[in-house]
């Protein structure tokens, strides 16, 4: 098997982000900004637990291409990086504030949460 280069791993998820649904572009959200963040050790062994998969059911098309994002992510360099955050950015805007504000909160995805006068209030 012929690995991929860093270049062509990107062309790949660029090309794979372009085709998500709103839906699926929110679930790779929170993954993204935790990348960017470059948690602490400790987190990466809480997220390898998490990644730890005991279904039946074989992974989804996403599952496997986020799956493919987390291995590769790894290998990049600071300039690949900045240069797969600059093109998901320039593809959707929006999503680029949304991952910008996850990043700036240190990766901590709490969008099913609000504040109101000081109280955490569930959203539906």
């Amino acid at each position: 098997m012929t690995m991929l280069s860093s270049d062509a791993q990107i062309r790949y998820l660029v090309q794979w982000f372009q085709e998500w649904s709103d839906f699926q572009r929110s679930d790779f959200l929170p993954i993204m900004a935790e990348k960017y963040v470059n948690k602490a050790y400790v987190n990466g062994i809480i997220n390898s637990i998490s990644n730890v998969d005991c279904r039946d059911k074989p992974m989804s098309l996403f599952e496997c291409r986020v799956k493919l994002f987390k291995e590769w992510f790894m290998q990049w360099s600071v300039e690949q990086k900045e240069n797969f955050l600059t093109q998901i950015s320039e593809i959707d805007s929006v999503f680029a504030e949304k991952l910008n504000d996850e990043i700036q909160n240190g990766g901590t995805h709490q969008s099913n949460h609000e504040l109101v006068n000081g109280e955490e209030i569930l959203e539906d």
